[in-house]
């Protein structure tokens, strides 16, 4: 297991599948998912090839009207909800459920490209960290989502605790719960971005006159408060 489906917890990321470059709210990507999955379940026989295909047209082509954030990104029809209770978010077509290796090759990236890929938090030396806490944090599987994919907001907070020469140990201990209040509030703000955990960072964060710049045009107000009541438990 890893950042994508935890260990712990009933929440997964499908972020890289091109779910959030939908213009829906987080309640309206719940009902997609759903909508994908009844009919995948429906359609889709497994000893039989052409239904693969065949459900992938049927969805492009209902989906074709959802309005998009960027017209050159995929949105992949196979991401549904792949545990019975509905909760965990991936790949309808990934090997462990079809038991074909090249299952994927139906889909518009192609089983080489599903199975190689790493997201930036994936590949972050505290992915391990980020995941307990991310699960910690979301309440479902579209949130969990936005949260892993937002490696850009995950890398600046990293850079402001050692510019203020706190250890990674007290990010996720001792502050945790400012933490916590952090990601929350971005969460609020997230719909309105088209995550797809790709994103390149053009910014090194190379001081905090820098990360202040980022936060406040990512967090508005909230940051001059949140800095204000974390100064007062860490007066530095």
């Amino acid at each position: 297991m890893s950042l994508c489906h935890p260990e712990v917890g009933n929440v997964s990321c499908g972020a890289c599948c091109g779910l959030f470059n939908l213009k829906l709210q987080p309640k309206e990507f719940k009902t997609l998912l759903l909508e994908r999955t009844s009919e995948f379940q429906s359609t889709v026989d497994f000893e039989v090839r052409h239904t693969f295909p065949i459900y992938r047209k049927e969805r492009e082509t209902k989906e074709v009207f959802i309005p998009k954030k960027d017209e050159m990104t995929y949105n992949c029809p196979f991401l549904g909800y792949v545990d019975s209770a509905k909760q965990r978010i991936g790949c309808m077509i990934h090997p462990i459920f079809t038991g074909d290796p090249k299952s994927q090759n139906f889909s518009f990236y192609g089983a080489s490209i599903c199975q190689a890929y790493d997201c930036k938090n994936k590949e972050s030396a505290l992915a391990d960290l980020w995941e307990t806490f991310f699960v910690e944090v979301a309440k479902d599987s579209v949130e969990y989502s936005f949260l892993s994919a937002d490696h850009i907001f995950s890398s600046a907070i990293e850079r402001y605790f050692q510019l203020i020469h706190l250890n990674i140990d007290s990010m996720f201990q001792e502050f945790r719960l400012e933490l916590m209040d952090l990601f929350r509030t971005r969460l609020q703000t997230s719909a309105e971005k088209n995550f797809t955990s790709f994103e390149i960072n053009y910014e090194s964060f190379s001081d905090l006159e820098v990360l202040e710049d980022y936060f406040t045009k990512e967090l508005g107000d909230f940051w001059k408060e949140w800095k204000e009541g974390f100064s007062k438990k860490n007066p530095g």
